[in-house]
């Protein structure tokens, strides 16, 4: 039983049903149906985007997918045009240094000489290490055989070599990266997401990020990926900063003004450099998303696919326990709670769910979209199966992530009350 009440909606006026634990929102006129949500000045580099190219673009590519048997990334004239741009902004910013070089010591000009330092201190907080830090804890190998004996039958399976490194996250996602000068192959694991999962679920999630080390698509390497990461912290280096809720406009300082024209250029730039590649990122998702449902089957793929919208769930239950029960576990009275969702629940789940402009983040397909591709390429029987030893050693092992994150989790909730 649930502790339902109701309230009225802010917008219209229309009852709403009120149940602890979950959103509140209007069956009416859809308010507070995705908490989440963020208006389209607020959203960054990527988000915006994405937004802008739009459904019309989104529906062409399912329809190819659709009618693909085999996705395939051939060269054309966009991928050129994509590395031309990415070689003009490495070129642009690594020539920097050697800019402050030839100033400093090759100059005949006083000035030059004096100024020789700010294309390199310019250079050197563009290429900060705190701005290519990578999000999550390593997880070692001896510590969590099972977990790492998983990731490689998963990268076996998917023809692809062995990922390097496991992170634990504490967010509500999943994400595969390749990091630093030796390129090490990470997969990022987020407790909270994967709490919510079955085993079958998990090993979807796991085969749909190790597809993106298997079938190497130009938007993942290191050429385009640097590019788009120099650009944006360009454009975070050059946009003005701003007090709450002051805008911008012509009248405003001088310099504050240029600064914003300088970041609407880069803008532009990185605008330009997107468009070239936005069709293979969403093809690479598309494939991504066969994979997961050849090794873990369709059923377990689209089920994984649904749960990770549920994070709005997670972080109210989080925030619940944080605030009134101290010693409580929180990834079981998680998973709990997504046993028991109410209907009112499971209807703005499936309200946001069939929308087309939902998705998970800016670099994926609408969800609809991706669970139409799924079930059209449908396989019932999974390709991987985990034997009875591996899955009470994954069990044992993902109890142990769950105390960390746990841990940690409520701490920061607690501190940000």
């Amino acid at each position: 039983m649930t502790n339902q009440t109701t309230e009225y909606c802010p917008e219209c006026g229309h009852k709403m049903e009120s149940v602890p634990g979950y959103v509140t929102w209007c069956e009416e006129c859809n308010w507070n149906i995705d908490p989440d949500w963020r208006p389209i000045s607020s959203l960054g580099l990527v988000e915006r985007l994405n937004y802008r190219m739009g459904v019309k673009k989104s529906q062409l590519l399912l329809e190819e997918n659709l009618h693909t048997d085999r996705i395939t990334y051939p060269l054309t004239w966009r991928k050129a045009l994509a590395y031309l741009l990415a070689g003009s902004i490495l070129a642009g910013t690594f020539s920097l240094p050697i800019i402050a070089v030839y100033w400093f010591f090759y100059s005949n000009s006083l000035l030059l000489t004096m100024l020789a330092i700010v294309p390199f201190l310019l250079f050197t907080d563009l290429m900060l290490p705190s701005r290519w830090r990578l999000s999550g804890q390593p997880l070692r190998r001896e510590e969590y055989p099972g977990l790492y004996r998983l990731a490689d039958d998963i990268a076996a399976a998917v023809q692809a070599p062995p990922i390097d490194e496991i992170r634990m996250t504490n967010s509500y996602n999943a994400y595969f990266t390749k990091f630093g000068r030796r390129r090490t192959k990470i997969i990022g694991i987020g407790v909270p997401l994967f709490s919510a999962l079955s085993l079958s679920e998990k090993i979807a999630i796991l085969a749909h990020e190790t597809a993106h080390h298997a079938h190497k698509d130009v938007t993942r390497s290191w050429f385009i990926v640097s590019a788009r990461r120099i650009m944006a912290s360009w454009y975070e280096f050059v946009y003005p900063y701003c007090e709450e809720g002051e805008v911008l406009r012509p009248i405003s300082t001088p310099m504050r003004y240029a600064q914003l024209q300088l970041a609407n250029l880069i803008f532009i730039l990185y605008y330009g450099l997107g468009i070239t590649v936005w069709d293979e990122s969403q093809r690479a998702e598309y494939l991504a998303d066969r994979v997961a449902g050849e090794i873990a089957g369709t059923d377990a793929a689209c089920s994984a696919l649904s749960k990770s919208h549920f994070a709005p769930v997670f972080w109210l239950t989080a925030e619940q326990i944080a605030r009134y029960r101290f010693n409580s576990d929180l990834f079981g009275e998680f998973r709990q709670k997504m046993e028991h969702v109410p209907a009112s629940e499971q209807k703005r789940i499936q309200r946001i769910r069939d929308s087309i402009t939902v998705q998970l983040d800016s670099t994926h397909p609408p969800t609809p979209y991706r669970l139409q591709s799924l079930q059209h390429h449908q396989v019932l029987t999974p390709r991987y199966v985990p034997d009875s030893n591996l899955k009470n050693q994954l069990e044992e092992e993902f109890a142990r992530l769950e105390e960390i994150s746990q841990r940690y989790l409520l701490d920061d909730i607690r501190a940000a009350l």
